[in-house]
């Protein structure tokens, strides 16, 4: 399956990612994580995973697995649809959930993602933080997750800091030195 995680920044995107990464790993499946450990930044997962480079995903196979793809918009901007990569991206999303993968990218907002990607998630999940402002203390997450085919269901992870040793909550944000 598809996922798309929307939200504003800090507001648990790659914190449910993560959760869910963890979850399929203790079901045995091979997680794949897009790390930017080559730009010297600490990995997203603190438990054993794949790392995976956004320009091999059609040539890499992929199956019965976990695909989390943090800071999707690099890789997947709206604006730079007519690149090799952005179309790779584009018709490896239509193999994914043939191949038993569960993608799970992310975005701040739904419409920078290239169309052949955006249109095609089968759910799309909205976090909220909890306060809204990122300089105060987080006390919990509220999710939407909307199906496609119809449907929402709303959730609450409360006291969400007793999960952060699964994953590294710390942004990492590439600047003209990266």
């Amino acid at each position: 399956m598809i996922w798309e995680h929307l939200g504003d920044n800090r507001s648990g995107k790659t914190f449910l990612n993560a959760l869910m990464a963890w979850e399929a790993y203790n079901l045995g499946r091979k997680v794949y994580c897009s790390c930017s450990v080559d730009l010297g930044f600490p990995c997203i997962l603190n438990f054993p995973h794949y790392h995976i480079d956004l320009d091999q995903l059609r040539h890499v196979k992929l199956f019965n697995s976990y695909l989390l793809t943090d800071e999707s918009v690099e890789f997947m901007d709206a604006r730079r649809a007519n690149t090799n990569l952005v179309r790779e991206i584009g018709l490896f999303g239509y193999q994914a959930t043939k191949r038993g993968v569960d993608w799970h990218y992310d975005a701040v907002r739904h419409k920078n993602i290239d169309p052949r990607i955006r249109l095609n998630p089968h759910y799309i999940v909205e976090s909220f933080r909890i306060p809204r402002d990122p300089r105060l203390t987080l006390k919990a997450i509220r999710f939407e997750v909307n199906y496609r085919y119809g449907g929402t269901k709303t959730f609450y992870v409360t006291n969400p800091k007793a999960y952060f040793p699964i994953y590294n909550h710390e942004a990492s944000v590439q600047g003209e030195d990266s």
